[in-house]
């Protein structure tokens, strides 16, 4: 590090002490970095941060500062209100003035030493904890402000700067008010002596040069010294429009319209000290001040020890039962409940076979020696602490049901983890290296990743608080950044161009990961071309190009806690966002650099299925019709991980909801590799990856486990450690035992070599070669050999994935896909309930059941659960699959939860099963004589009527029922009235069969012609987002697809391929429809024929004032996008809206188009699914079994043949056991081939 004589830095006097960076959120344009730049070509070697009431930038700026050997100064511009929010309102509304329209005052703060980084801490802290006053009714848009009480109690250790012009003195000047200025003045001076200064700004502002001069005087009659500054809010001249851009942003204001009038002149940049010295001149002391400030502000944060090792603010550990002071020997506690740990699992399930072993001595003495040494290291590096806070919190969920994962990222690779129940992953077995978690050669801080299931992570991040504390337990700040596609569409935005025009520029931005502009620009020439041609492309990119990378809000780490000693706030200042979630003011990185260790709570979704899984098996262990004796005592525990018939349902593709496989490139994946133990599935997470996918080493793998290519080694000391995996390099602690066995590297230095090949960092690249190819020769290697081997090694680092991470999620594969192989109905769901909120994957995941012969159940007010559940179904069900008539076994179904229908509410699925308690409903009037009708109201009655919860009990049809539902209330509703009021009802004395005839049916309800099934279909998707009794393609799904060629999930996945192989920068030049974008990929010649049915549509008007429509195609796989533009859109839209009223399946055909987003199809032609049916239909097959048809059957056949008489003849298959035999009717029975004469025949 530079010393500050050596830096170019000490060549001016001037400081700059008013700086907004981007971390003042949509108001600093200046990014860090940039910031040093221009602080090191102007000579400058002091400066200071001052972002809008926060300190986010704090650490990245001390640590930038202090990397090119400049002193930084920390500070805030807080907000300041000296008597609450309401004097300032006041004082405003008093006044009237014109532009400012204060809500509070600003106020430069800076930190001369640790206490006062510490007090500005708590001042900016605890302004965000006060809740800010607001009028009855409307909620303040106030989030944080500091009072007088509040800057008194914590002003030690800062200046104070009198601020810009809406700080408190500037304010009261511009309005005329100086004796309530001067009265401020004194106040701060009384306070804070000589570290409260005057401050005249340079901005260019009028009303800042009557200010300035007002304070020049005051300053000299009050004897307080003047401070000079800028306000920089950029770093050039030029960044002026750039920045009003943003403010624009920031406020949802068009340009040309709502010009900003804070910052218009182009004077809020960052200065020189030469014009600086030039235009203060005229207040003394202003420009020599900034250094006598500087020299007082000498904050420095202390990130190591007096051994050099980093400081971390972790809690003393103590036990349930050690209270504070009491002593307590840490290190021996943590070895004894290793030890004791290693014990248990040595008495597991898992360990039945080794323990049998004749060489079982040895093993556990290799187990033990393991432990030993990995104990050692952990308590030389110091974290002995950090494992037994995570095992506490770990062992708790454990204890209170709350799924745990097995285990993620290289934590897995711990004994002593594994000891501890932190992961139930062997790391032995699985050959996890303890040195990819904790390197003795580079100690950082480790850093477990754990999830939890995800409906109860928040109760361990509860119990976390309550251990150490909720003060010392806290959330984590995130950044969202004004990201290339993202800063084009705010600035056109801004600058008044309509959506569809600024969605053409983001559609030609490449599909790249973190894609910048400078890169898209470079990359494809169409988007130069516009900018070229086109101003306002010129401008809008001109503008995103100078605030991409800017920060545009603050949210939330999605796991990321904090675990402290003391109080959080005592080291790092706390804000509060817009929900109330407080987290803390530095990012991950940046906090983990002052000594604030992170833990991972992520919540996964798929432990949420596994638990829920697991509760519906056990609970229909005992069902009478279909017990099953194993379900009770099943436990993940003691799963059986060599189960050949789940690896076939691995390797055969049939893996929708198996964790990580269920996309149809696993899916493909695992077809070609046929995975048979859980070495393959690990394997499989690590391949499936960019890297290897593209470079063939998929391939090689696949042909050499299939005995296509051989399996050979350079040399034969690679054989044990790449032998499963076929003689490939897939795992970095492969390169890692390559480095150990080959060179001599201990596993520590080898870590270093792989993160060295990771990096690709040429100088640690030649040092490590070095040293390979010398101890590879030491130990009798060829010099051209290991030379070969260390290529070779540096080649597949470069694609090398964590082994650990891999068989952690490899269990997980394998747990789910074990549970969908026996317990298929309880899996599916448990998954369904998890995904509940998402219509397209529970279409797909109903498909999937349906497919494996599992019925799925309608919501029943007298069955239906929560959530998803799982019911047993017998032959006698119209639910039971027809495919299983003959065999008539039972089976178990899924039904439908009463939470999954909208408008109903779990306030009022609570009422209605606390109700069920007392017995099953008897008929709809019992249902609303047993619920609160006020709670369980007329809308929740319509939505459960329409969603066919009243099936099973009602007298009446669905649309009788529907038009009763007002008598039922109010009849239900009277006899509830009385009985709260203590008076018996008029039906009291009768019996059920009696108050059958005292109120007939007819007296309740409404005779109405049923509702068509169309239309029924219809309401259930209405109330519950998809269909549920059956689905209107369930006729037409076969058909379309044998004649067609095509579903939805074929064109999603061909079109997965094609823009996978797309080049990076595609020269077809796209397509460019009226008011859509240009940019996306057509796969060539690519026409599809699809029949479904229409949805979600919406037309838009083009720019050329032509309409064009987008609309949805649903079939039983899932959903795709069309788009008709304005020609086809003329011919078909006839077609279109009657098809989206009627839910008539339709067929199309179009061309596929590839993009960054789910492929749509581009509509050519549209017509009537059955008018393709009519033009190739033969002849109408019908299959009966005799044994279930009765006469009364025959005579409704009969009738529904004749009311859709057409063409094609119609014969009658009798099919049995014994026999089958055909009549073939007259041809005055013939039919005409339509939805409705498939409904009628199959009621």
């Amino acid at each position: 590090m530079p010393s500050e004589t050596d830096s170019p830095a000490a060549k001016t006097s001037f400081v700059h002490l008013h700086v907004h960076t981007q971390y003042s959120l949509l108001q600093g344009a200046i990014q860090v970095e940039n910031l040093f730049e221009r602080v090191a070509q102007l000579g400058m070697d002091t400066v200071a941060i001052t972002d809008s009431h926060n300190l986010f930038g704090a650490i990245d700026f001390y640590l930038s500062a202090k990397k090119i050997g400049v002193k930084p100064i920390i500070g805030c511009e807080i907000f300041y209100a000296p008597n609450g929010l309401n004097s300032v309102q006041q004082t405003q509304a008093a006044s009237q003035p014109s532009q400012l329209g204060l809500k509070f005052h600003h106020l430069t703060v800076l930190c001369k030493d640790l206490q006062g980084y510490q007090n500005l801490c708590q001042l900016v802290t605890q302004s965000y904890m006060k809740p800010a006053p607001t009028q009855k009714g409307q909620a303040s848009s106030i989030r944080a402000w500091v009072d007088r009480e509040l800057l008194d109690r914590y002003g030690d250790g800062l200046i104070i700067l009198s601020g810009c012009i809406r700080g408190e003195i500037p304010y009261k000047l511009l309005m005329g008010d100086e004796g309530a200025a001067i009265d401020s003045m004194l106040w701060f001076k009384k306070r804070f002596g000589p570290d409260f200064f005057l401050e005249v700004q340079d901005t260019g502002l009028p009303e800042q040069d009557l200010v300035n001069q007002s304070l020049s005087e005051l300053g000299q009659k009050y004897e307080i010294p003047l401070v000079g500054t800028c306000d920089c809010h950029y770093l050039d001249p030029k960044d002026a429009e750039a920045h009003e851009v943003l403010q624009c942003i920031e406020h949802g204001k068009n340009l040309d319209f709502d010009r900003p009038q804070s910052l218009v002149p182009s004077e809020f940049h960052f200065k020189s000290a030469e014009m600086l010295r030039e235009r203060f001149a005229r207040f003394p002391g202003a420009f020599d001040n900034t250094r006598v400030i500087a020299d007082r502000c000498n904050l420095e944060f202390r990130f190591k020890d007096e051994n050099g090792k980093p400081i971390y603010h972790l809690p003393n550990y103590r036990p349930d039962g050690v209270a504070p002071g009491e002593p307590f020997d840490l290190i021996a506690y943590f070895r004894e409940q290793a030890w004791n740990g290693l014990k248990q699992r040595f008495s597991e399930h898992s360990f039945e076979i080794k323990r049998s072993g004749a060489d079982w001595a040895e093993k556990k003495m290799r187990y033990e020696e393991r432990l030993e040494s990995e104990l050692a290291m952990i308590e030389r590096t110091g974290f002995s602490g950090y494992f037994l806070i995570v095992a506490d919190f770990i062992n708790w969920a454990k204890r209170n049901g709350i799924p745990v994962g097995p285990g993620r990222g290289s934590g897995a690779g711990s004994l002593v983890a594994y000891s501890l129940k932190i992961t139930d992953i062997d790391p032995i077995e699985f050959k996890l290296l303890f040195e990819r978690f904790i390197n003795p050669e580079r100690v950082s801080m480790p850093d477990f990743d754990v999830d939890f299931c995800q409906d109860r992570r928040g109760e361990v991040i509860d119990y976390v608080s309550r251990k150490y504390g909720a003060s010392n337990v806290c959330q984590i700040i995130t950044f969202g950044k004004l990201q290339a596609r993202a800063v084009i569409k705010d600035v056109g935005r801004v600058l008044g161009l309509p959506f569809s025009e600024t969605d053409t520029i983001t559609k030609l931005l490449p599909d790249e990961l973190d894609i910048t502009i400078d890169r898209a620009i470079e990359a494809e020439p169409r988007l130069r071309e516009r900018m070229e041609n086109e101003p306002r492309v010129a401008k809008i990119m001109s503008y995103a190009r100078a605030l991409e990378g800017l920060y545009r809000n603050a949210g939330i780490h999605a796991a990321g806690v904090i675990i402290t000693e003391k109080p959080v706030v005592s080291y790092c200042p706390l804000y509060v966002g817009k929900d109330g979630d407080v987290v803390t003011q530095f990012d991950k990185d940046f906090g983990e650099k002052i000594g604030l260790i992170k833990f991972d709570f992520l919540g996964l979704k798929t432990l949420t299925v596994i638990d829920n899984a697991i509760k519906l098996l056990k609970a229909g262990a005992d069902n009478p019709v279909l017990p099953d004796p194993n379900a009770a005592e099943f436990a993940l525990e003691r799963l059986n991980y060599h189960d050949p018939s789940v690896f076939a349902l691995i390797s055969s593709g049939d893996t929708d909801g198996v964790f990580q496989v269920e996309s149809s490139g696993m899916k493909d994946l695992c077809s070609r590799i046929q995975p048979n133990s859980l070495e393959d599935l690990t394997a499989i997470n690590a391949l499936y990856r960019p890297g290897p996918l593209g470079s063939g080493m998929v391939d090689d793998f696949i042909d050499r486990k299939h005995g296509r290519k051989p399996i050979t080694y350079d040399v034969e000391a690679l054989a044990p450690i790449l032998v499963e995996t076929y003689g490939v390099i897939l795992y970095q602690e492969q390169v890692m035992q390559i480095a150990r066995e080959l060179a001599g590297y201990s596993l520590g230095q080898a870590d270093l070599l792989r993160r060295a090949m990771g990096k690709k960092k040429p100088e640690e690249m030649a040092k490590h070669r070095e040293i390979f190819v010398k101890g590879a020769t030491e130990k009798g290697l060829p010099a051209a050999k290991a030379e070969s081997i260390f290529d070779l090694m540096a080649k597949f680092a470069e694609y090398g994935f964590n082994k650990s991470h891999s068989a952690a999620y490899g269990v997980l594969t394998y747990q789910t896909a074990f549970l969908k192989t026996h317990y298929p109905a309880e899996f599916m769901a448990a998954l369904m309930t998890t995904e509940m909120d998402n219509t397209d994957k529970i279409t797909k995941y109903i498909g999937d059941a349906r497919a494996h012969g599992i019925p799925i159940l309608p919501p029943d007010v007298n069955f239906s659960q929560k959530r998803f559940s799982v019911e047993v179904v017998t032959r006698e069900s119209p639910f039971y699959p027809k495919k299983l008539i003959k065999s008539g076994h039972p089976v178990k179904g899924i039904r439908f939860g009463l939470e999954a229908i909208k408008g109903v509410g779990g306030i009022a699925v609570d009422i209605i099963l606390e109700a069920r308690q007392n017995g099953l409903f008897k008929n709809v009037l019992d249902f609303c004589k047993r619920v609160s009708t006020r709670k369980v109201n007329k809308k929740v009655l319509e939505s459960l009527t329409l969603a066919g919860g009243f099936d099973s009990i009602a007298e009446v049809n669905r649309a009788s029922l529907f038009a009763s539902l007002e008598n039922l209330q109010e009849l239900a509703g009277d006899e509830q009235e009385e009985r709260e009021l203590g008076q018996s009802s008029l039906f009291d004395a009768f019996s059920a069969e009696e108050i059958k005839l005292v109120t007939p049916t007819a007296a309740v309800f409404k005779q109405e012609q049923d509702w068509p099934v169309s239309r029924k279909l219809a309401q259930e998707k209405q109330v519950v987002g998809f269909y549920v009794s059956g689905h209107p393609m369930d006729t037409w799904q076969k058909i379309c697809e044998e004649w067609l060629g095509w579903n939805t999930e074929r064109i999603k996945t061909y079109a997965q391929e094609k823009a996978a192989a797309k080049p990076a920068a595609s020269q077809d030049g796209g397509w460019g429809g009226e008011g859509y974008g240009p940019g996306r990929y057509r796969a060539p010649k690519t026409e599809v024929k699809l029949g479904g049915l229409l949805s979600e549509m919406r037309e838009v008007m083009t720019k050329k004032g032509t309409r064009m429509a987008f609309a949805q195609i649903e079939d039983l796989r899932g959903k795709i996008e069309l788009v008709f533009f304005p020609d086809t859109y003329a011919t078909v839209q006839e077609v279109l809206k009657r098809a989206l009223v009627e839910a008539e399946p339709v067929v199309l055909t179009g061309e596929m188009e590839v993009g960054e987003e789910s492929p749509k199809i581009l509509v050519k032609t549209l017509g009537w699914a059955v008018e393709l049916h009519r033009s190739r239909v033969q002849q109408v097959i019908l299959k009966l079994l005799p044994a279930e048809v009765k006469p009364e059957q025959l005579r409704d056949l009969k009738k529904s043949l004749l009311q859709h008489r057409g063409k094609s003849p119609v014969r009658i298959d009798f099919i049995d056991a014994l026999f089958r035999t055909s009549l073939s009717l007259p041809k005055t029975a013939c039919v005409e081939p339509s939805t409705q004469m498939i409904e009628s025949i199959n009621k």
